[in-house]
């Protein structure tokens, strides 16, 4: 609102000080405050368009311009503002001032603009005050557009420096810019001198920030006109000769002088953010090659046959035996010269001569390095050398030790899968005892203590006994050693009828009801049957323990390609996604509330995978069911057991 109200003020006195008789001010600031109050407005920009016009046609009402000429001018100077500042915003949230490509499109912007006003505003003037059109066209044109570049500037450039200014070399340039602004325009002044403010103006726009030349620009506009205006300076002797062609050309002299100092400046802004990011990337190079493992050397090839070592870490200095470069490696460099050692390597030096790609072996000590050299042609016949030596002896000391640490590994590995079978093994005997004695205790007569002690005592032996068993089993599917079973011919569907008998007295109180679906027509294969029954089985005892009570499990079988489905599908709680890749990990358990209680190892799944992808070499697959909560396990099986040589050594346990 202030800038609105400003640019009425400002518009009202540009009225006042028009030339007598003229339908045309001489200077328009109020442009450039107008855009200014556009730009600064958030949302909608019609609001300030429309203080604009209002505030442009109070102007021109008080100033005594007839009522034609005021609705005309106010709907030109909108018209311009609007202008301005879409073209200043287009493809950017904010307008700015700061390099030459935006100081490109703040002189379209300009030129756009006062080209708007001075059409509608030059056709205003024909048609309601008789002025001839090509006059007030161009006297529009130039007032508006070095009022556009003098003054709108100021209100879009940052305070900010791209470097630090003395407060002194601040001084003085001002000091020496009032100096020849009163030298140039003084009325005692005769010598056509007119541009010389340039010079101090192009001093500011190489040293100052960006915003101070803009309110030099906007200071020397204003003491030009005073100046003349009381008879100083080259262009007042034009006012005898009419005061229009004064005022173009005083108009000119801003322009350029605008121009020029905001180009520069802009110029000297790119060069300056150019020069931080080289600077930047400069040091990130260089502390890349300083702390790089492998021995880095960069350098200019020039076109007098010199190696200008621009960069060289300390790996490469190792390499090459030296404990520092010698200085005359970087000024004047190294003469490429038959005879003459560059690097001090006699492969290395020859591609270095040549100008040539490729590689060099160096040998210090007890080390050994490999140089891949490589050229990069610049302009002029320079170009750019690299050299990466890798350190061949570390990287294969490296190599030893990652193969050692796997063998290790390994060992370790097989050791454990090795105390984990002979401890569960161990436990298989005492455990069996405790299920015998547990058997002999049911068919007793027991009082109810002794009779519920005698059941949890039985029902732990069982649950301890299928914990050894599982273990047992993964043990002799993943360890160095195992027994391999020839495979037999035999009718898939009698397994799953005999597996699917076994899950239904898992828990009978669950009452859990399982239903095979299978085809009327045998399902011959020729795999190794215990196998088979093993994953069935694991995967039905998952399905009764995840189902709620009276639940129902499906399983079927079908063809599928050269080989055969098995589908086992449950309504229990269902797999969360994030847990499906997990659940063949060894002993994983999902801990929510659904599958905490549910009794298990979690060696059930892993066994299945094992069994499933290593000895029959099929694939087994976990999906939530269609609809509704559930999983189904899709077990894809060949129907003929891949030829292989039966592992004659056999997994040795103690047993006693």
């Amino acid at each position: 609102m202030a800038l609105i109200v400003l640019a009425g003020v400002v518009s009202y006195y540009s009225v006042e000080l028009r030339p007598a008789g003229a339908a045309v001010a001489a200077w328009w600031p109020a442009a450039g405050i107008g855009v200014a109050a556009l730009l600064a407005s958030r949302g909608t920009r019609v609001l300030p368009a429309a203080g604009i016009l209002i505030a442009a046609m109070a102007a021109n009402a008080l100033a005594g311009r007839e009522w034609g000429l005021t609705v005309g001018y106010g709907i030109a100077n909108a018209l311009e503002v609007w202008v301005v500042a879409w073209i200043l915003t287009r493809g950017g949230p904010v307008a700015r001032l700061d390099g030459v490509s935006d100081i490109a499109r703040f002189l379209v912007a300009c030129v756009a603009g006062s080209g708007v006003i001075a059409a509608v505003g030059g056709a205003t003037a024909f048609l309601v005050a008789g002025q001839p059109i090509e006059v007030a066209f161009f006297a529009l044109l130039a007032s508006h557009f070095s009022a556009l570049v003098v003054v709108l500037p100021l209100f879009l450039l940052s305070p900010r420096s791209h470097g630090r200014v003395h407060t002194a070399e601040v001084a003085a340039q001002i000091a020496v810019l009032v100096a020849i602004t009163w030298l140039v325009f003084s009325p005692d002044n005769v010598l056509p001198i007119a541009y010389l403010p340039l010079f101090a103006l192009l001093w500011a726009a190489f040293r100052l920030p960006t915003l101070l030349v803009a309110i030099e620009i906007l200071a020397l506009a204003t003491a030009a006109t005073i100046l003349t205006v009381i008879g100083g300076g080259p262009f007042a002797p034009f006012i005898a000769t009419g005061e229009r062609t004064t005022v173009l050309l005083l108009q000119g002299f801003l322009i350029v002088h605008a121009l020029a100092a905001l180009f520069v400046s802009g110029a000297r802004n790119d060069w300056g953010r150019a020069l931080v990011k080289v600077e930047a990337q400069e040091e990130l190079l260089r502390d890349g090659i300083v702390n790089a493992e492998s021995g880095i050397v960069i350098a200019e090839r020039t076109d007098d046959g010199r190696l200008l070592i621009r960069g060289i870490n300390r790996t490469a200095l190792q390499a090459l035996g030296l404990d520092a470069a010698p200085p005359e490696w970087f000024d004047p460099g190294i003469p490429l010269v038959v005879g003459q050692p560059v690097l001090g390597n006699r492969g290395l030096d020859a591609l270095l001569r040549q100008g040539d790609a490729g590689e060099a072996e160096l040998a210090r000590d007890d080390r050994r390095y490999d140089a891949l050299v490589s050229i990069r042609p610049l302009s002029r016949g320079t170009a750019i050398v690299t050299v990466v030596m890798t350190d061949v002896t570390r990287r294969q000391e490296r190599e030893d030790a990652a193969v050692q640490s796997l063998v290790r590994l390994r060992d370790l590995n097989r050791q454990k899968d090795d105390f984990i079978a002979s401890v569960s093994h161990e436990l298989r005997t005492p455990v069996t005892a405790i299920m015998g004695f547990s058997e002999q205790l049911a068919e007793e007569e027991l009082g109810v203590e002794a009779q519920l002690a005698a059941d949890v005592i039985d029902r732990n032996a069982r649950r301890l006994a299928d914990v050894i068993e599982d273990v047992l089993e993964l043990s002799r599917l993943t360890g160095s050693a195992t027994i391999r079973r020839a495979p037999s011919g035999f009718d898939l569907r009698d397994v799953i009828t005999q597996a699917a008998e076994d899950a239904r007295g898992l828990y009978p109180a669950r009452a859990v009801v399982i239903e095979a679906a299978l085809p009327d027509e045998p399902v011959p294969v020729m795999l190794v049957r215990q196998d088979v029954h093993r994953v069935i089985a694991n995967l039905l005892s998952n399905a009764v323990k995840f189902s709620p009570v009276g639940g129902t499990i499906s399983i079927g079988v079908g063809p599928a390609g050269d080989g055969v489905e098995l589908t086992i599908g449950d309504h229990g709680p269902g797999i969360p996604a994030e847990h499906l890749p997990h659940v063949w990990e060894r002993f994983y358990r999902i801990q929510d509330e659904s599958h905490r209680d549910a009794p298990g190892t979690g060696l059930g799944l892993p066994i299945v995978k094992a069994l499933v992808e290593e000895r029959l070499r099929g694939r087994v697959f976990l999906e939530p069911q269609p609809t509704g909560p559930g999983t189904v396990a899709r077990v894809l099986l060949p129907r003929e057991a891949p030829h292989s040589p039966p592992t004659a050594s056999v997994a040795m346990h103690r047993s006693h």
